[in-house]
Formats: C-alpha cells, structure tokens, sequence
C-alpha cells in the first residue's frame, strides 16, 4: 500500500484482481470440459443436420473463446488501473524527495557555475596571449602587444600558472623577434622611398632645367632676330633720311598715310629695341627676355614653351 492510497482503494483493487483471477480459473474449468466433450463429438458435415450440430458446437466453443477475451480485457483494465495509480504516486514520492534534494543541488550547481567561469576566465588569458602574437604587420603594433603581453600577471591564474607562464615567455620572445624584423623592414622600406623621392625630385629639376634651357635658347634666338631686325630698320631709317635730304633723281612710288605711319611705329619700336639691347651679351639679352624686362611689347607665351 503505497502512501497515497486508503485502505478502501486496496481492498477494491485486490477483490478485483481475485474476480478476474476466478474468471480465468472458470474459463480454464469450462475449457477442459469442453475437451473432453470434444474427444466423443463426431459431426457428418456433409448432412444438414451433422453439419448443424458441429456448427452448434463451433459456436459454443467461441462463447467460450469470447469470454477469454472479456476476461482477459478485466483482467487488464485492473493491471491498467494499478499501473496509473502506480504512477500517480511514483510522481508524487518523486515530488517529495525532489523537494528534499533542490536546496542542495542548487548550492551544488551554483558552486559548479562559479568553477567553470573561473577556469574559462583563466583560460580566455591563455587564449589572449596565444593571440597576442598573431596578425602584428608593424613594430608599433608588436611594441603594443608586446607591453599588453608584460601587464598579464599570470601567477592570479592559480593552477593555470605554470602553463601562463611558459606561453608568456614563448609569446615575449616571439614578439621581440617580429618587432626587430619589422623595424628592419620598415627602415629599408623607408629608405627605398627616400631614394625615389630624391630620384623623382631630381628627374623633376632635370625637367624644369631642360625647359629653362631650352626657353633660354629661344629667347636668345629671338634676340639675335630683334637684333637682326634693329640693324635693319635702322639702315632703312638712314635711307628713309637720306631721301628726304637728297634730291631724287626719279620719283619713288608713293606708299599710303597709313603704311607710312605703320613702318615709322616698327622702325621705331626697333630702334628701341636695339637701344635696350645694346652693351648686353645673348645670354643677357635672353634673360631680359625670360624675365619680361626687355622691352613692354616683348613677352613670351609660357603656354606654349
């Protein structure tokens, strides 16, 4: 009797079983009757009335068979019926000690949750310094990992000391090394740039002096043409004097107001020219040219040196 259940419930649950236990010793009286009648039953099947009688007899057999069953289905609906009782108060005596047993199981736990939080920080520090010394791409960067890596006390990682301790070591020297094969690197890096720098530089100031030159050597032809051309408007304003003077043995062909005033403006602007050119040498006269202080009317298009 379990402690859930009244005295009544049993008493009705045993007088069930005893019933469904007679009915089965009923039965197995009913069917060892039934063998021996069969041991004198002879049936003519092919007459009406032999196969009558022996149908008779199946069917009295199968009263029997069905009763088994009802028997049977009795039986099992007690059995059935205890099993859920059974079960009922399986769960409550489970609910009783299950009571009992949570206020220490949940210290338990709640110890074993603080264990394993204390080893998985302990180990994410062996984790971090396993990491401190993968992906450095400078000696700045390893430098910082490297002053992470010093401010890691591992004697507070307790039984992980020892294993904190030579990954620490192992992680320090690894670092050193990638910090003086970066700052080599970097340095020579550095120092490539620094000579294309110069190279790049001094291509530029190649250039500029090309085109210097060059704007110097145009100018200083221009010079000598300026030159050129001052020699020439200056002989032809002599012989525009001497005609003046002299009389002319044949009449010169009349030239329009406007050429006139035209050719004595140029000759005029030559003579300047030559004037401010004078007692300067080429190279003189060419940077006078470059710098635009020759002459106001004298400029160079830098758009098209």
């Amino acid at each position: 009797m379990t402690p859930t259940q009244a005295p009544e419930t049993v008493s009705i649950e045993v007088q069930q079983q005893a019933e469904a236990i007679s009915k089965f010793d009923a039965l197995q009286h009913d069917i060892a009757i039934a063998a021996e009648q069969s041991l004198t039953k002879q049936f003519d099947y092919e007459s009406k009335q032999g196969n009558r009688q022996a149908r008779s007899w199946v069917a009295e057999l199968r009263k029997i068979k069905a009763s088994i069953e009802r028997a049977r289905k009795a039986a099992k609906d007690v059995h059935l019926q205890r099993g859920k009782a059974v079960d009922a108060a399986a769960k409550e005596l489970e609910k009783d000690v299950l009571a009992l047993i949570e206020p220490h199981d949940k210290e338990i736990k709640a110890i074993e949750a603080r264990e394993e939080a204390r080893v998985a920080a302990h180990r994410a520090v062996l984790d971090r310094i396993t990491q401190l010394t993968e992906g450095v791409t400078t000696s700045a960067e390893a430098q910082e990992r490297y002053l992470e890596l010093s401010a890691i006390d591992v004697e507070n990682l307790e039984e992980f000391s020892k294993a904190g301790a030579n990954r620490q070591a192992e992680a320090a020297e690894k670092l050193k090394e990638l910090w003086d094969e970066l700052r080599i690197r970097e340095a020579e890096q550095a120092e490539l740039e620094a000579l294309r720098a110069e190279k790049a530089a001094q291509q530029e100031a190649e250039r500029i002096e090309r085109i210097r030159q060059e704007v110097a050597a145009e100018a200083e032809q221009r010079a000598e043409e300026a030159e050129r051309r001052a020699q020439e408007a200056e002989q032809r304003a002599m012989e525009l004097e001497a005609r003046a003077v002299a009389p002319q043995a044949v009449a010169a062909p009349q030239e329009e107001p406007e050429q006139i005033e035209a050719l004595l403006l140029r000759d005029n602007l030559v003579k300047v020219i030559a004037e401010a050119m004078a007692g300067k040498t080429r190279s003189q006269i060419a940077s006078a040219i470059v710098d635009g202080t020759l002459h106001p009317a004298i400029c160079i298009d830098w758009a098209k040196a």
